[in-house]
């Protein structure tokens, strides 16, 4: 199973290389349910379906992807200025329907980058939602370039998601 999971993140990691526009933090609200709206953001169909969940406790679940030095594809995910890295994570951890939260970390945390994802529920068929970038915390930040373009790929393509529903203004 583990040796499934290894391409999955190959590819979550392989698909920020390149020069893209940078996201922002930023918020849509749109005409539909909450629920309905994190469903088409991270439903069955979305980059999360591979990972395993490491729990469920109702509404909030983690999903988690652990690689430690020498297993086949550590190499692939550990920053190049970081190539003492012993323990790469990929955590997702979801408190369903109001919150989206992707984490990639180095050892442990000491190098953590991430991006959040809010829905909150102005009226039963208005949601606003917003998204924020995790500031990049630890020393040596800068080979996570590469890893954390690949996060902004996902979060751009949950937002462009966003696209299928009517915008509408707050005020309203």
């Amino acid at each position: 199973m583990f040796r499934m999971m290894i391409p999955v993140a190959a590819l979550f990691l392989a698909t920020g290389c390149g020069k893209m526009v940078e996201l922002a933090n930023q918020t849509h609200t749109v005409a539909a349910p909450r629920e309905e709206v994190f469903a088409r953001m991270f439903g069955d169909d979305s980059m999360f379906a591979g990972l395993p969940l490491v729990t469920n406790g109702g509404s909030t679940r983690l999903y988690e992807l652990v690689t430690k030095k020498g297993e086949p594809g550590f190499e692939k995910m550990v920053p190049e200025e970081r190539p003492e890295a012993y323990k790469i994570k990929i955590a997702v951890a979801m408190e369903i329907p109001r919150e989206a939260h992707l984490i990639y970390s180095v050892d442990d945390g000491a190098l953590e980058t991430g991006l959040k994802f809010t829905f909150e529920e102005l009226a039963p068929d208005r949601t606003r939602v917003a998204f924020a970038i995790d500031e990049l915390s630890g020393d040596g930040a800068k080979g996570l370039q590469v890893n954390r373009s690949a996060l902004r790929r996902i979060a751009r393509d949950a937002l462009n998601k966003l696209d299928d529903f009517e915008q509408v203004d707050e005020a309203a």
